[in-house]
Formats: C-alpha cells, structure tokens, sequence
C-alpha cells in the first residue's frame, strides 16, 4: 500500500505547486483597470479598460466638463460632459485608436471623431495621454 502512495502523493504535490504558480507567473495586463485624470482645463476624467480580442481593450472615457462640449460665453462653465466608448489597439506599452466623442447634452449631439492616445509607464504605473496628462489608477 505504500509504494502505491508515495507516486500519488508526489504527482498532487506537483500539481498543487503547478497550480499555485501559475497565476503568479501570468503578467497581468498594464493597461486593465479604472484611471482617473485632471484634465488640462481642469475638468476631471475616468478612463475603464477592459480586456478585449487580441491586441484590442474595450474602453469608456468621460469627462465631466469638456471644453469640446462648449462653454458658458458669461460665466466661462463647462456647457457639458462629455463621452466616448469602443475600443483601442494595444501594442507594447501604448494604447491608441480613434473614438467618438459625445457631449452629453438632450439629446447627446456627437463632438467629433478623436484620436485617444496613453503611454503606459511600469515604473509608476500610470498612464501619459497625448496632452502629456498623467492618468493614475484608481
């Protein structure tokens, strides 16, 4: 009975080291996850990326005062927020692609086709758009 039990043993050990490392091993994707921003006219922004196919991420974006979207003539506000959503192509460390913007008026009147582009940077784990802001996660 105990030479049967020493191989069983041996291979469920194996098997229970196999599976414990192998989430530590699999590198998560830098880009997934919730970033916040300060915008450059001092609107706040939230950026959610998911996964997606191949080298694509799913993302919203929205701004919660967009100067795309108009501005007050007298007071100099925000007119309105403003949104977009698709998906993005992924390629090293950046993300980029073209998106349709929508400010988020009644009915939402569409702002214009952009292009959306983040640097993703390891050593702060933070995103740098093409306005050179820094996006932290949330």
């Amino acid at each position: 009975m105990k030479k049967h039990l020493l191989p069983s043993l041996v291979t469920a050990v194996l098997l229970i080291a196999i599976l414990i490392a192998s989430p530590a091993s699999a590198k998560p994707d830098p880009f997934i996850g919730v970033w916040t921003s300060i915008d450059i006219d001092g609107s706040s922004q939230t950026l959610n990326i998911g996964g997606g196919g191949g080298g694509t991420r799913h993302v919203r974006y929205y701004d919660d005062g967009a100067t795309i979207c108009g501005l007050d003539p007298d007071t100099g506000d925000f007119l309105s927020a403003a949104s977009a959503r698709g998906t993005l192509s992924a390629s090293g460390s950046a993300l980029s692609g073209y998106l349709d913007v929508y400010c988020q008026t009644s009915p939402p009147t569409h702002a214009g086709n952009y292009l959306f582009t983040y640097t993703y940077d390891s050593s702060t784990d933070t995103l740098t758009d093409w306005l050179g802001v820094v996006w932290s996660r949330r």
